[in-house]
């Protein structure tokens, strides 16, 4: 009995130091956390209203790790640093508030607003990750975005957007600048396009 007492103490006093291996904490990393909508042009509101549905993202990118495509096409994802949600969720809050300051709409939706809006605008994200094949690393970045009238299903806009930027440091830091660098880039031309486009709606 009092081996085994000594025994589980030992055990205790070990888990509470370091000498036994633990888990590192998660490091939360969020996607345009300083998204700024201000410098955009004042639109014309030209359009009633649309919902913006939820991002879908193809997989494996739709998880909360962060996936990294290194030598020979092999894919990685990161375990202790990840997005603090879903990159599908992150886009779509960014993507709402763009279109809200600068896109066409005077109402901008949820997705799970009960309106019936004019117009529902849907994204399919296709690529998301980092390409460490060689330095510099950099972030890649591929959308489809479409616009369908509510009423008469008519598809009114469909374009795909890319977009490559380098990433300043080789960290997860540095990758969440450079997703964010292309996603603005996007989102900006993005709008300019759909308020080009709403004459003719």
């Amino acid at each position: 009995m009092k081996r085994r007492t000594l025994a589980l103490g030992l055990l205790t006093g070990l888990a509470s130091c370091s000498i036994l291996p633990e888990r590192p904490p998660l490091k939360l990393y969020t996607l345009l956390a300083n998204l700024n909508t201000q410098d955009c042009r004042a639109p014309k509101r030209r359009l009633s209203s649309v919902r913006i549905n939820s991002p879908m993202i193809a997989s494996p990118y739709d998880s909360t790790r962060c996936y990294v495509l290194i030598k020979d096409n092999r894919i990685y994802n990161t375990d202790i640093n990840r997005f603090s949600s879903n990159p599908g969720n992150l886009i779509g809050d960014g993507l709402r508030e763009v279109i809200q300051d600068c896109g066409p709409w005077n109402v901008v939706l949820s997705p799970n607003s009960i309106s019936t809006p004019a117009y529902q605008l849907t994204v399919f994200v296709s690529k998301f990750f980092i390409n460490a094949v060689k330095k510099p690393f950099a972030a890649v970045v591929e959308m489809e975005v479409s616009v369908v009238a509510s009423v008469s299903g008519k598809l009114v806009f469909h374009e795909t957007y890319s977009q490559t930027q380098n990433t300043p440091t080789d960290d997860m830091p540095g990758a969440v600048s450079a997703f964010d660098v292309c996603l603005e880039n996007i989102f900006k031309t993005l709008t300019n396009d759909l308020n080009k486009q709403a004459t003719r709606m």
